[in-house]
């Protein structure tokens, strides 16, 4: 079966360590489906909170429309 899913947003990174430390560190509550082990699909109604956690972090997230 085949399925399209509308409305997702997914982090990424360059490593599976950058995404456990993303989960360790509070973005574990937006996560709806881990990927693969650089990419999660997190909660897309909450993604300015996850972008202000992101910086809080130190990291600068490139938001991409698509």
């Amino acid at each position: 079966m085949h399925r399209l899913f509308r409305h997702v947003a997914i982090v990424e990174a360059g490593d599976a360590a950058s995404i456990d430390e993303l989960i360790a560190s509070g973005l574990g509550r937006f996560v709806v489906r881990r990927l693969s082990p650089t990419a999660m699909v997190v909660d897309h109604e909450r993604l300015a909170e996850i972008r202000k956690q992101l910086r809080r972090l130190g990291h600068t997230p490139r938001v991409t429309p698509e």
